[in-house]
């Protein structure tokens, strides 16, 4: 018992005496709006948190932690902390992603971002509640090692943490069928039953990365050689 008393003792001593919280609003640039269903990641923690209805957001971080707030409507923003000690507000302006098309301009949510934006909208509050971050060594101290060990105790985050993972995919899902469409597979490699596309997709499957990241051609292309090793194994 002495020996256990003595450990959280030293935990108590060694732990600093607040976490520095950043606070503020997502602001859209072009109709100076708020923005809602912004993923906050603090890349050094892991610490994730969306901003609330009306734009707002908070967060735990340290001095030259670097936030990341992300949106499928609109460009990264890349923020490092630079404050000392205690709250700090800071407000966020993020661009609006343009989309091209042959002679036309559209500024706006595709159906799959305004999809996307209803359910973070609607399980706003698991998305937001606050998640206990790793610990994080500072000296001879130790920021959240407390916090961190109960929470390993209890398991209170567990589902929490389940829940986000399990979203986070299902939305990584969509996007990627928002791109690697029915439609497309028809036009570009003439099957037409669903059974036999939904094995075309399974058996060609496309990572989310390639999905975020390339052209319209590349999309294509990729189903296209897909289809010649799909017909190769056929014969």
């Amino acid at each position: 018992m002495p020996r256990l008393l003595y450990l959280l003792l030293l935990l108590l001593l060694t732990q600093p005496v607040a976490a520095q919280v950043m606070e503020g609003m997502v602001i859209d640039r072009e109709s100076n709006n708020f923005i809602p269903g912004v993923a906050i990641l603090n890349k050094h923690s892991g610490a994730v948190v969306f901003s609330n209805t009306n734009g707002g957001y908070y967060i735990a971080a340290e001095d030259g932690d670097t936030l990341i707030f992300r949106h499928t409507a609109y460009q990264p923003v890349y923020e490092v902390m630079t404050f000392t000690m205690g709250r700090k507000f800071k407000s966020v302006v993020m661009q609006p992603i343009i989309f091209k098309l042959k002679e036309a301009t559209i500024k706006g949510r595709t159906k799959y971002q305004q999809d996307s934006l209803e359910l973070h909208q609607q399980f706003e509050h698991e998305l937001n509640k606050t998640l206990v971050p790793k610990p994080k060594s500072l000296g001879l101290g130790c920021v959240g090692c407390i916090g961190w060990l109960a929470d390993k105790i209890t398991g209170n985050s567990k589902k929490p943490k389940a829940f986000r993972k399990s979203f986070a995919s299902e939305d990584e899902s969509k996007f990627i069928d928002s791109r690697y469409t029915i439609e497309l597979v028809t036009t570009l490699t003439g099957i037409r039953d669903s059974d036999s596309i939904a094995v075309f997709k399974y058996t060609y499957p496309m990572e989310y990365d390639f999905a975020r990241n390339a052209t319209d051609l590349e999309i294509k292309a990729f189903i296209r050689n897909s289809y010649k090793q799909y017909m190769r194994k056929k014969d």
